[in-house]
């Protein structure tokens, strides 16, 4: 290996180890973990910041770090296989988006750099089908916001409409998680709102401004609430538990069957051909709508609250068509 291959080497490595650890790390540490002395080090940052422009910052303390938002120096690389995963990802991104997102976009494109030819052709018709959806700018704008303060736990100014009113609401939030729906068809943002003094789950399309206040939080409990939404249908999550047993057809078992639909599933067939679906969910309201979807290929069996919900919705939705 010539020098400057060497050289090359350690200097993306300098810059993975300060991505890898914002709070900085100082000369000696990086010397000691690459096996180099300390005055090739400082050099090597020294390079970083006035070759390369890779925004440094040493501390008081010593300890050199990357400024948030930087771009890795690093190329990406992936395999025929990674770069299928990647592309499936672009295509659901896609068909979901209903309107244009520039970010987006943009992500599309660099990865697209880095792809075989052939999926780098067809992730850019993506980035070019996703060019043409409307725009909606002030949309954008708030999505920025909320993924600048969801980043930097940054405390952010929302108003917003709630799902069973028209007129706007405020809150601060502290953004914990940023999760799609399973459908894809929506986008949350959970984190705790001093209005409710607890952490809710706010759809960011119901947000009608975002604004930083300045202010930062250090996320609490978030390993319980990514717990829990693991443990929900979809994006509603709590504390309560509910055993909801389903039947299906034998024309819908194969479709059920060949899912994982929920960690807590259990499946039992029965000898007509038909399954029984088992599991547990703190909440019904996203389950309501996927039982719905079945039509009569799905009975509810139990909760009996959730058997009357489902019945009495089925009731007014038949009446539509008397």
């Amino acid at each position: 290996m010539t020098e400057q291959v060497r050289r090359a080497t350690r200097l993306v490595e300098i810059e993975r180890r300060l991505r890898a650890n914002p709070a900085g790390l100082s000369v000696r540490q990086l010397a000691e973990d690459l096996g180099y002395s300390p005055r090739t080090i400082q050099r090597d940052l020294n390079a970083l910041e006035s070759e390369l422009g890779v925004p440094l910052v040493e501390g008081n303390s010593r300890r050199w770090r990357l400024l948030p938002g930087s771009t890795p120096i690093g190329a990406v690389r992936f395999t025929l296989f990674e770069a299928r995963a990647l592309y499936i990802a672009t295509r659901i991104l896609l068909r979901h988006a209903d309107h244009r997102d520039d970010d987006g976009i943009g992500a599309m494109e660099k990865l697209a750099d880095a792809m075989p030819p052939p999926l780098s052709a067809q992730i850019r018709s993506s980035a070019k089908a996703l060019r043409s959806r409307p725009e909606r700018s002030g949309q954008m704008d708030v999505l920025r916001t909320l993924t600048s303060a969801w980043a930097g736990s940054l405390v952010v100014a929302i108003q917003y409409r709630s799902q069973s009113a028209r007129e706007l609401r405020a809150t601060d939030l502290h953004p914990y998680l940023l999760e799609p729906s399973t459908n894809g068809q929506g986008l949350y943002i959970i984190g705790y709102s001093t209005e409710h003094d607890q952490v809710r789950t706010f759809k960011v399309d119901r947000i009608a401004s975002a604004e930083l206040t300045g202010d930062a939080f250090v996320p609490d409990g978030l390993d319980e609430i990514t717990d829990k939404l693991s443990r929900s249908w979809d994006v509603v999550f709590g504390d309560d538990e509910h055993h909801v047993v389903v039947e299906f057809t034998s024309e819908a078992a194969g479709r059920v069957a060949e899912s994982a639909w929920h960690p807590s599933q259990r499946i039992t067939w029965a000898d007509d051909g038909c399954i029984r679906l088992e599991l547990r969910i703190p909440s019904f309201l996203d389950f309501v709508p996927w039982v719905r979807s079945w039509g009569p290929a799905a009975r509810v069996v139990s909760p009996p609250e959730l058997v009357d919900l489902i019945a009495s919705s089925l009731r007014e939705a038949a009446a539509q068509y008397r």
